[in-house]
Parts: C-alpha cells; structure tokens; sequence
C-alpha cells in the first residue's frame, strides 16, 4: 500500500513539474517577447499574410545582443504589453532571433545592426515610410528602445492600410476635464 502511495505522490510531481516546463516552452517562438503573441516562423510570415490580408510585424534580433535584452526587458515589465498584443493582433508577428535573420539586403535597409524592427506589406516588401519617428540614432531608423515607440509606428501602419483600431483612441470620457473657474458675477 505504502508503495502506491509512493507512486502516486511521484507521479502527481512529475505531472506538476511537466506542467511548469510546457508552460515554458508554450510558445518558443516568443523568445521572450510575450508568450501570449501568436508569433510566426519568418518561412511562414508572407504566406500567412497574403491569407490573413495583415501587414507584417518583423523583430530582428539576437541573443546574445545587450540591446536587445534590454528591449525584451522592457516589454516584460512595460506598461505597454497590453497594447502590443493587442495591436500584434492585426500583423503577422515574425520574431527572428540567430541564424533566422533574413539574409535578403532588403531587410537590412540602413545596415546590419541589431535590434532592428521593420514593418513589411502583405507580399514581404518593406514598407520603408515606416520608422522609429524618435529614432535615437539617426543612422539607425529601424532601431526601437522605446515599447511607446513601437506602438506609435504599428498604429501608423495599421493607419496605412486602412485599420481602424477603436482601442487606440482616446474617448472622451478619458479627456482630463478643465475644472470649472468662478464665473464673475456683474
């Protein structure tokens, strides 16, 4: 009998510690940049997008990159999250990380530097209007270190195409309202 027990207190472990690691690698794809993004392998991105009708999302990066730790950071504790995957939902999202860079010179418009983040049409070609506004290093148009950044050139984008996102919008209600002055009495 104690050996049943035995068994089943190892087994109720064993299927509680594989739990933990499937919740890990759920999404491999993410790499860090949000498990609950549907991330797409970049082989598959323009064939998804031509049946999808969705611009492409493309991060490049690599691991072993400071900067793009430090980008990944930022949108594990960003207040942004929230908004990004929301937003993510009208692109396909391709996150390449090493030996997955395209290697095509399109892709690598102003350079090799890493991270960069470019926005592509539904047929794989860049959509070169679309930069980081705020761009850090002017030699460096596709690089973001800012999620606010990130969320203003995805909005343009899906401005661009004719994306009508209502969430994005600020209602009126959400204005801070004017307080009212002491009206002058004659």
């Amino acid at each position: 009998m104690r050996s049943l027990l035995l068994l089943a207190v190892v087994c109720a472990s064993a299927y509680a510690s594989f739990d933990k690691i499937k919740d890990s690698i759920q999404n491999p794809l993410a790499r860090g940049f949000g498990d609950d993004i549907a991330w797409v392998k970049w082989e598959d991105a323009i064939e998804t997008a031509l049946d999808t009708n969705k611009p492409i999302f493309l991060l490049i990066h690599k691991s072993w990159c400071h900067a793009c730790k430090a980008l990944k950071k930022t949108f594990q504790q960003s207040n942004a999250k929230k908004a990004f995957k929301k937003l993510s939902e009208h692109f396909v999202m391709v996150n390449t990380e090493d030996d997955d860079e395209p290697y095509e010179e399109e892709y690598r418009p102003d350079g090799k530097y890493i991270p960069r983040l470019l926005f592509l049409d539904m047929n794989g070609d860049l959509l070169s209007e679309f930069k980081n506004k705020k761009a850090e290093y002017k030699n460096y148009a596709y690089y973001y270190s800012s999620p606010a950044d990130i969320l203003n050139s995805m909005k343009d984008v899906l401005k661009h195409f004719g994306v009508d996102i209502p969430e994005a919008k600020r209602g009126d209600k959400l204005k801070p309202k004017k307080p009212e002055g002491k009206k002058k009495e004659l």
